[in-house]
């Protein structure tokens, strides 16, 4: 299945938090491929697909943040409009439900890359590649 993997960070919402798990990162030496940052007034969670989820994982558990590992899926479209706004009518109209997403950088030239984290990720793969949108793994990422 074409997957990948995400890692969740829950730090607290005050000054340099963020900064503190990036520097973490950065001295493991993984590189970060996408990320997104939620918050409320007390908390954030950090998402972010990384060049190398086992270790950021030991990095970050080892300096004593609470880390989740989700798969969800990652897709590579056109960079163009309407793109977007096409795979969401594919999952909507197959009953998959949306539960969040985020966009980066192109990992190929002239396309949009998105994490989607949906309630079915083998039925959102099969009408996702049913319809020509690529699914990329983890491999791809790296």
């Amino acid at each position: 299945m074409a997957n990948a993997k995400q890692i969740s960070v829950f730090v607290d919402n005050k000054p340099a938090q963020l900064a503190g798990v990036m520097k973490l990162i950065k001295e493991s030496g993984v590189n970060v491929r996408a990320l997104s940052l939620a918050d409320t007034s007390d908390f954030g969670i950090l998402r972010m697909i990384v060049q190398d989820t086992d270790k950021a994982v030991s990095v970050l558990k080892s300096a004593s943040y609470a880390v989740t590992v989700t798969e969800l899926l990652v897709i590579s479209i056109p960079d163009a409009p309407g793109q977007l706004s096409r795979v969401l009518d594919i999952l909507g109209s197959h009953n998959v439900n949306l539960e969040y997403l985020y966009a980066f950088t192109g990992v190929f030239d002239n396309t949009a890359c998105f994490a989607i984290r949906v309630d079915d990720n083998a039925a959102a793969v099969k009408v996702l590649t049913d319809n020509g949108i690529i699914t990329l793994t983890e491999n791809d990422l790296a």
